[in-house]
């Protein structure tokens, strides 16, 4: 075997290795949300979770879901509640972690509770900074500040605001198919609402 074809296979098998090693996800909480919700995107569009609950980049044994989407995408309130905290004041991301302070976010609390969290907002992209939201009002736009290696829309809900494994619950969409928990590496399009 030629030298050139023995780097190719070593390159092969590591691609490989850390492919399977990243699509193997970690343990996360068992809670589950009765509550439906709305994606946190337009009606009729479509995005792809590109890391799911307990994804081995930055979900680790969290329940958090990235949606791939472009900086500016609109954000809408998956749920109805009352804006908690905000911040957009911050242009800066990359994928280190001296950017994990970064993020912009949003974080509204729910009438039962708990906190729908969405982050990596654009810079100026909060759109309601107070007061009630509505499910599926409009509420920011998405970004790449903070902890990132690409644009995206964190999405979680907590119990409580700390990232212990028991204080997220998993979250069931409205999806064109019907109510689903979401799935790392699959596209889901948000259906329209009947008027």
């Amino acid at each position: 075997m030629s030298l050139f074809k023995r780097i190719l296979f070593i390159l092969l098998i590591f691609v490989i290795s850390v492919a399977i090693f990243f699509s193997i996800g970690t343990e996360v909480t068992k809670n589950l949300d009765t509550y439906i919700y709305d994606l946190p995107y337009a009606e009729g569009d479509s995005h792809k979770v590109v890391q799911g609950y307990g994804g081995r980049f930055s979900h680790t044994n969290e329940a958090a879901l990235d949606f791939r989407m472009p900086v500016g995408t609109p954000i809408y309130a998956a749920r109805e509640g009352i804006i908690y905290s905000y911040k957009d004041d911050s242009n800066e991301g990359g994928p280190f972690s001296k950017y994990n302070h970064k993020a912009n976010y949003i974080i509204i609390k729910h009438n039962d509770g708990s906190f729908g969290c969405y982050w990596h907002l654009q810079q100026n992209g909060v759109v309601v900074k107070k007061g009630n939201v509505a499910k599926g009002q409009l509420i920011g736009y998405s970004g790449a500040t903070g902890f990132v290696l690409r644009p995206h829309l964190h999405f979680s809900v907590k119990r409580k605001l700390n990232f212990e494994m028991s204080s997220y619950v998993r979250t069931k969409f409205r999806t064109d198919k019907g109510a689903e928990l979401l799935e790392s590496g699959e596209f889901y399009k948000r259906p329209m609402n009947k008027r």
